[in-house]
C-alpha cells in the first residue's frame, strides 16, 4: 500500500507501506525489526538492529600464567581461533598480544594493560594465525577464551 504524505515543505511525497503481523502499516524502505509480538519498530540507537552471529560456538578457555618470561608464548595450544577472542591481563605488569607473528614489546604487538586490561576482537573475527603473549615476567596471569 502506497501513502501520499507532506514532507516538511509541505510537497506530497508517496511512503510505501507493509503490513505487519498485528495489521499496522509500517514503512517498507526503512530498516526495522520486529518484537516478540510482530511489531516492527525502526532501527535506531534505542532499537538497534539485532544481530546473530551464525557461526558462533562455545567458548573455549585458555587461561593460564606466562610459562616463560621473556618469551612469546602460544595461546590455545596453537589453534587459530575459528571466530574471535579475548584476552585480559591479569598481572600487574603489562602484556603484549599479536595474531600476526610473536609477540613482543614492539613491532606489531599490541600492549594490554595491567590489572584488568583487556584485549577482545569482534564476533567472526579470524586472526591471520596462532595468537602469542609476551610478558616479561614468569607467572603472569591472563584469562583467554576463544570462540
Amino acid at each position: 500500500m502506497t501513502l501520499l504524505v507532506k514532507d516538511a515543505n509541505t510537497a506530497v511525497q508517496s511512503l510505501s507501506t507493509v503490513t505487519d503481523g498485528n495489521g499496522n502499516l509500517v514503512p517498507s524502505h526503512a530498516p526495522s525489526s520486529t518484537n516478540a509480538q510482530g511489531v516492527a519498530a525502526p532501527v535506531g540507537p534505542q532499537n538497534p538492529l539485532p544481530v546473530v552471529n551464525t557461526a558462533g560456538i562455545a567458548a573455549s578457555d585458555g587461561s593460564g600464567t606466562l610459562a616463560a618470561g621473556g618469551t612469546a608464548q602460544s595461546l590455545f595450544g596453537g589453534a587459530v581461533p575459528a571466530n574471535g577472542f579475548l584476552v585480559q591481563n591479569n598481572s600487574s605488569a603489562a602484556l603484549w598480544i599479536s595474531d600476526t607473528g610473536a609477540a613482543s614489546t614492539g613491532g606489531a604487538s599490541i600492549q594490554i594493560a595491567p590489572n584488568g586490561g583487556l584485549f577482545a576482537t569482534p564476533s567472526g573475527y579470524k586472526p591471520a594465525g596462532p595468537v602469542s603473549l609476551f610478558g616479561a615476567t614468569t607467572g603472569q596471569a591472563f584469562a583467554a577464551r576463544r570462540w
